[in-house]
């Protein structure tokens, strides 16, 4: 996939960030560091990136930055991580932890994602006021949600993904990604309620447990609110106090259903459900809540 490509799927926030590592007066400056360096012998070889006597670590930026460009991501990756283990006092520290997280996220392997989240929250460590500070924790989040697992499976690196949006929405109210991140963290946090409604749907078609079943629907609803599963849930809540012959309780909720989610997929069949329910005989007497 190319850069423009990428850029375009992840948002302006991948485009940007290469674009100011390039314009940044640090890089910049590369070109005239590097005219003057008398032992910058950096190559890229069989063995990798090679050490230079030049303590800013120019070369091996300049080397990075060109196979970001190039869309090399491990060639960029291990000239990036040469310069941040060797040089430390390197005027591209800040650069250089973005471009590493950049390539090891592209390159989009369970490994380098973990190493990935380890660069950007390393920046956000050593370099918490730069202006691109939201990017990395926009990044770190979706390092996670790269790593996401069906909503059959576990749900570690769902979690994952919702607090560090979380975190983003609370360091940085005011960024520029602050859509993006909030678009991101709703697709984490529908995964998660999708995770739990299925569990409580199972508890009650296949086991009989309605109780158990009414109980997830409620936490849900509370842990997960804004979910994209609210009508399912309702609608899950109402069945399985009709299962339980809590018929006041389940005509609240199918009527939830239908005056406030007309356009669900539950609500012609919770309209039936009410139409039966008060055709019968503790419908037709009228009952109350908890009756």
């Amino acid at each position: 996939m190319g850069l423009v490509e990428f850029a375009r799927r992840q948002g302006e926030p991948v485009r940007k960030t290469i674009e100011d590592l390039r314009r940044s007066p640090v890089w910049l400056a590369t070109c005239a560091v590097g005219v003057v360096l008398a032992v910058s012998a950096v190559g890229c070889g069989p063995s990798g990136p090679v050490l230079s006597a030049d303590p800013t670590g120019t070369s091996l930026f300049e080397e990075g930055k060109l196979a970001l460009d190039e869309e090399d991501w491990r060639k960029a990756g291990n000239a990036l991580d040469t310069l941040l283990k060797n040089y430390p006092a390197s005027p591209y520290l800040a650069e250089a932890r973005l471009g590493l997280g950049l390539a090891y996220y592209e390159q989009a392997r369970p490994d380098t994602l973990i190493l990935g989240i380890d660069a950007f929250q390393g920046f956000l460590t050593y370099h918490p006021t730069h202006p691109r500070a939201d990017y990395a924790q926009y990044m770190v989040g979706m390092s996670y949600m790269r790593q996401m697992r069906s909503a059959d499976r576990d749900q570690l690196e769902t979690r994952n993904a919702l607090r560090a949006f979380d975190r983003f929405n609370e360091m940085f109210p005011d960024s520029s990604l602050r859509p993006e991140a909030l678009k991101q963290r709703q697709v984490a946090l529908d995964r998660l309620a999708d995770s739990e409604l299925r569990v409580a749907r199972w508890q009650l078609d296949a086991r009989g447990l309605w109780q158990a079943a009414a109980s997830r629907a409620d936490e849900i609803l509370e842990t997960y609110p804004g979910s994209s599963f609210k009508c399912d849930l309702l609608f899950l809540l109402a069945e399985s106090y009709k299962e339980g012959q809590k018929w006041g309780e389940a005509v609240e909720y199918y009527e939830d259903v239908v005056s406030n989610h007309p356009d669900c997929e539950y609500a012609q069949l919770a309209a039936e459900r009410l139409t039966e329910i008060s055709s019968t005989g503790p419908g037709a007497q009228g009952v109350g809540r908890d009756s």
